[in-house]
């Protein structure tokens, strides 16, 4: 007697209630952050172009960016919670994505223009006036700055936004540029040597790195990169969880925004099994992913025939070449009338012999069925 699943559709309306949760607090979250960098940045450039500073200047134009991307990030936000539509069936979620890649390519435009600005101080110093104001106003940023990378990190952690994670980034690297901005400050006044231009094109350096690394890491989500694996564990184990599933693989999930992933897998189910039966299945294991995790997954049911002696021998041989190189096979089937054998290899994490695996995997399967191999080498 097959298992019979019992999940309730009701706790999708978590789903919604959980997603302008997200929104909202977000939009706090980066409205916070845009008021105090305007104040930062406006306290520094007044303070700057008093002292005719270009470490200053560069570090406050890096706080006026910031308030900048804010107002951008805000918008891209609020229009990422609007719901889908006949045109995008599969939400607005990804502006955020976007908003992160403007950060990354304003916070680099600002290193590159300061760097440039650094390197003409260095070919034309000139003396900068350092006075109590500066000191201040400088120590005051750091604390600021300071509080805004706890705050970031605290608020980003919670609701898994890569917005707000890039934010917190932005504001640990604001504390280090400030501090050595005034570290050197202190070294200028004291010594007479003309460091501002150095410090200057230091600070410029640090932003760029950091803009760099912004841009690699919202890139690699927008092409696509692998899901996070917490996430893709708790999927898989939930499938498993039903008595009825012998396995899982191919697991694949979309991510269109921190608040709405598409997901697909195929689950191994007895071949005996009615249509009926794994319908349903499949649509209770669907319903309870959605419920847990948030993420709307799509299943697609593999038939296993439990009792056959030579599928059972075939995936025996199969597995002993491909487990020792961390690969593993699935979707094996035999077609008698075209004497055909047909399966899947996923290739680990760091690759493997592609070539060498496959011509191994076909010699081993020749040796019990003289059919021809069709192999399919995949990455999920």
């Amino acid at each position: 007697m097959y298992a019979d699943p019992d999940i309730s559709g009701a706790t999708f309306r978590i789903t919604a209630v959980n997603k302008r949760s997200y929104i909202k607090n977000a939009l706090i979250t980066l409205s916070v952050g845009l008021a105090l960098n305007i104040m930062l940045g406006a306290a520094k450039l007044t303070v700057g172009l008093l002292s005719d500073s270009s470490a200053v200047m560069s570090d406050a134009f890096n706080n006026l960016s910031d308030a900048a991307v804010s107002v951008v990030t805000i918008l891209a936000t609020a229009l990422s919670v609007r719901a889908a539509d006949h045109d995008h069936p599969f939400g607005h979620g990804r502006y955020e994505y976007i908003a992160t890649f403007v950060i990354g390519a304003a916070i680099a435009a600002v290193g590159a223009e300061s760097l440039i600005g650094g390197i003409k101080r260095i070919i034309d110093p000139v003396d900068v006036d350092i006075n109590i104001t500066l000191y201040a106003t400088l120590a005051a940023a750091v604390a600021v700055k300071g509080f805004m990378a706890v705050f970031y990190f605290v608020r980003g952690r919670r609701q898994r936004s890569e917005t707000i994670k890039a934010a917190c980034i932005d504001s640990v690297s604001d504390v280090a540029v400030t501090s050595v901005v005034l570290i050197c400050a202190v070294a200028e006044k004291y010594s007479g040597a003309h460091i501002d231009g150095y410090v200057s094109a230091a600070v410029s350096l640090v932003i760029l790195v950091f803009a760099l690394r912004i841009l690699k890491t919202t890139v690699s989500r927008l092409l696509g990169d692998r899901p996070d694996p917490v996430l893709y564990d708790k999927v898989r184990d939930i499938i498993l969880s039903d008595e009825n599933v012998i396995s899982v693989h191919d697991i694949v999930i979309n991510d269109y925004g921190a608040a709405h992933k598409i997901a697909e897998a195929d689950a191994v189910l007895p071949a005996d099994m009615t249509f009926a039966q794994v319908h349903k299945v499949c649509d209770a294991l669907e319903r309870k992913v959605r419920c847990d995790t948030g993420v709307r997954l799509s299943i697609h049911a593999d038939p296993c025939e439990r009792n056959d002696t030579r599928q059972n021998i075939l995936s025996q041989l199969i597995d002993s070449v491909v487990e020792p190189y961390g690969a593993a096979a699935h979707d094996l089937y035999i077609d008698d009338a075209n004497k055909t054998v047909s399966l899947d290899i996923r290739m680990p994490e760091g690759g493997a012999p592609e070539t060498e695996i496959a011509e191994q995997v076909k010699a081993r399967i020749r040796t019990e069925l003289p059919y021809e191999v069709i192999i399919c080498i995949d990455y999920i």
